[in-house]
């Protein structure tokens, strides 16, 4: 009787342990996969945030390209106006 008791007991643990190491090798294969899909994810986020600065600083320069044209623009207004003013004394210019 020890002997039958002490077989199924083998037997018990020995399928136990085989359950476990399906789980564990199930885990392992989820987890990589899992870890897979992360490094993509962080690769594809690494290139967003390159395009990300490369485009701040396209849009950096377009900004000061546009600030030089609105200076350059103002500077012709006034002299526009200055130079309307001066005909008007001059008498050429209606109002």
């Amino acid at each position: 009787m020890f002997v039958v008791a002490a077989g199924a007991g083998a037997a018990f643990a020995a399928l136990r342990g085989l359950e476990a190491w399906r789980a564990l090798r199930s885990f392992r294969r989820a987890l990589g996969e899992s870890l897979a899909e992360l490094t993509r994810r962080v690769a594809g986020a690494e290139a967003r945030f390159a395009r990300a600065g490369e485009s701040a600083a396209r849009l950096a320069r377009a900004r000061r390209r546009l600030e030089e044209s609105l200076a350059t623009a103002a500077l012709l207004a006034t002299a526009a106006g200055d130079a309307r003013a001066a005909l008007r004394v001059l008498g050429y210019l209606r109002r």
